[in-house]
């Protein structure tokens, strides 16, 4: 395996060299990728479970079928499980919805992470060569039996900031989010009779299925992103489907936490949060911090019915204020260390409101950047595109 630096720096190709390529890894050297971004990425697990977590995830229904791609940037004149790994990045195949001018299509769009530079070869230009390459790789890579037979989007999420992924087509869209803390048993229950508000129910995964996954959320979806394309003709819309699947990636990560120590198991684990009445649902997943007192529980999806009255609106706003109390609850009893919510809506930030008059919107500048790159106007579809329902269950 080519992991190994060569012994003189001089040996090493430019970065504007024409013998390098980005290509697919061998599974060998996909395993290699790993262990040279393990140092950065494991956190508090060691090698071998940063090894079975990083297997596992692969084998979710968002990832297995070939939806997943190790990247790495190599000179092609080196044969495969023996050249020297540059640079490297992983691709997750997304369904996807694209709305332009009240019509709506099923695509897919690819999220881009692990984008990994080797610390012995920074300053080379080697990562920057692989986003220039991926860029033109991502316009094609599985649109074979894609109606448009090009790629329309894609998705990553800068922790460097706005500015080093924009060079390459990769742009800044709003990342923001709201954080409440954990409420006490006590605060919770002393809250349930001052507020006023209506009950939320506990969801189970098989709730959070049939309440917000079903093929009436999803007609709902569609419906949405048709009258919105409709209402501004001028701008197309994309949002990354909000499917079951990536509620189960997400879980799936939050269990093997739960599988190594890390998080405490729970019995039965409680996936979110409802107020039938009003259509509101929420789901959520526990999130590791860089230390046991950072663990965030983060809100992966949101969904209401858009209120048509001042009091209609209300009671839209009090169901989501209640399954928001709901999840602070869940914060505390799992021992974390606040509730977050990315990209709140107008509806969203009035009811954390209710729960805290002090909370405020945070507008993130370097971690989490939300940046999609949009192929849309040589497809005639405009410059303009907005990105809708990004929230935690679309990242990568």
């Amino acid at each position: 395996m080519g992991s190994v630096a060569p012994s003189k720096n001089e040996d090493l190709p430019p970065s504007d060299s024409p013998h390098l390529d980005l290509v697919p890894a061998t599974p060998e050297e996909h395993l290699e990728t790993l262990r040279l971004n393990s140092k950065a990425w494991k956190g508090m697990l060691t090698l071998d479970q940063y090894l079975d977590r990083e297997n596992r995830l692969s084998k979710q229904n968002l990832t297995k079928n070939g939806s997943l791609t190790c990247w790495v940037l190599v000179d092609r004149r080196q044969p495969p499980n023996s050249r020297l790994l540059l640079s490297s990045c992983e691709t997750y195949r997304k369904p996807a919805y694209l709305a332009y001018r009240g019509k709506v299509e099923d695509i897919i769009c690819h999220g881009i992470g692990s984008v990994f530079a080797r610390s012995e070869f920074r300053g080379r230009g080697y990562a920057g060569r692989m986003m220039e390459e991926l860029a033109k790789k991502l316009d094609s890579w599985q649109s074979e039996n894609q109606p448009r037979k090009q790629g329309v989007f894609s998705v990553l999420f800068s922790d460097i900031g706005k500015n080093y992924y924009a060079k390459y087509g990769w742009k800044p869209f709003p990342s923001s989010h709201i954080s409440l803390p954990p409420l006490s048993e006590s605060q919770f229950q002393t809250s349930l009779e001052t507020a006023k508000l209506p009950k939320a129910k506990t969801l189970t995964a098989e709730d959070v299925h049939e309440s917000m996954c079903s093929e009436i959320n999803e007609k709902k979806n569609r419906n949405f992103l048709q009258v919105a394309s409709e209402k501004s003709p001028n701008s197309a819309k994309v949002s990354i489907a909000p499917d079951y699947d990536h509620m189960l990636w997400h879980w799936a990560r939050e269990e093997f936490y739960e599988d190594v120590g890390v998080f405490e198991k729970k019995s039965p684990s409680v996936r979110g949060a409802g107020v039938d009445r009003h259509h509101v649902y929420c789901s959520w997943v526990r999130n590791v911090g860089d230390t046991p007192a950072s663990h965030t529980l983060y809100i992966l999806r949101l969904i209401y019915d858009e209120p048509s009255s001042p009091a209609e609106e209300l009671a839209t706003i009090e169901a989501i204020a209640a399954v928001l109390r709901r999840a602070q609850f869940e914060a505390y009893k799992l021992k974390m260390h606040d509730v977050n919510f990315w990209n709140p809506s107008p509806l969203v930030e009035k009811a954390a409101k209710l729960l805290d008059q002090n909370v405020k919107v945070v507008h993130r500048e370097e971690s989490s950047i939300s940046s999609l790159k949009w192929n849309g106007a040589s497809q005639g579809l405009g410059d303009e595109v907005e990105w809708l329902w990004n929230e935690k269950y679309s990242w990568c």
